[in-house]
């Protein structure tokens, strides 16, 4: 039995008429179901009635709500993220009302999906990409997925110096190279000629401006070009040398 919502609000609040339609046996309009889970109010006995309903599974938009509920029964969740689309597993993993447990299994699920997304899904979820997916996106090959990632404001020092290990391709370490904030980190620049993630040409162009101490680490890195690390101890040893005149 289907009840509509115009007869129903009439009497009263519409997480009340809800709960009225379910104890019936009926299946709530989704309009009305859908106002009643986006409330901040909506109570947790409307999700976990709603559990048990068949139906729900047939449509994303309230499978999508009931998941980033924070009283939603964890194995419905856990059985729904598969089900949802990038965009909804993103919201689910953005959302602080929804579980811990569940964010997490979110992330894991977007992580998982990355493999299957085009360029320009990959490129967008970069900008707003969760904590748990920012380093599965590390090593993405793709310079404007990491342009978009260095932006995204989860992304952190750690995650940079990260990044050259992780990335096998410079063109997208350039990319870190030459962005406005993270490329101008000492210890970024330092990752980079340590890890030989750039050119030798452009990595000697680097070493000049290293402290002493990231000399001594180039010099020592079994990661670096043998030119770099001649190039670095060259470096140090005049930096030690007493200044005359």
């Amino acid at each position: 039995m289907r009840y509509h919502a115009a007869v129903e609000q009439s009497s009263g609040d519409e997480a009340a008429v809800v709960l009225r339609i379910l104890d019936a046996g009926g299946q709530p309009e989704e309009a009305l179901l859908a106002r009643v889970l986006r409330r901040p109010s909506c109570p947790g006995e409307v999700v976990e009635r709603l559990a048990g309903c068949r139906w729900l599974t047939r449509s994303n938009l309230l499978l999508l709500l009931v998941v980033r509920h924070p009283r939603c029964p964890r194995h419905l969740a856990l059985a729904a993220l598969p089900r949802l689309g990038w965009h909804d597993l993103l919201e689910v993993a953005r959302d602080v009302r929804t579980s811990p447990a569940v964010r997490r299994q979110s992330e894991a699920k977007l992580t998982e999906r990355l493999v299957s997304l085009t360029a320009g899904e990959r490129i967008a979820l970069a900008r707003v990409a969760p904590r748990g997916v920012i380093a599965a996106l590390l090593g993405s090959r793709d310079p404007r997925c990491i342009e978009a990632l260095l932006d995204n404001p989860r992304f952190t020092e750690a995650d940079a110096l990260r990044l050259p290990g992780s990335n096998g391709n410079p063109a997208c370490v350039l990319v870190l190279l030459r962005h406005a904030v993270w490329g101008r980190r000492p210890g970024v620049a330092t990752a980079i000629v340590q890890r030989g993630a750039v050119p030798v040409g452009i990595a000697l162009g680097i070493l000049p401006a290293l402290p002493l101490a990231d000399l001594r680490g180039v010099a020592a890195s079994d990661a670096a070009p043998a030119v770099l690390r001649a190039a670095a101890r060259t470096l140090a040893a005049a930096r030690k040398r007493p200044q005359t005149g």
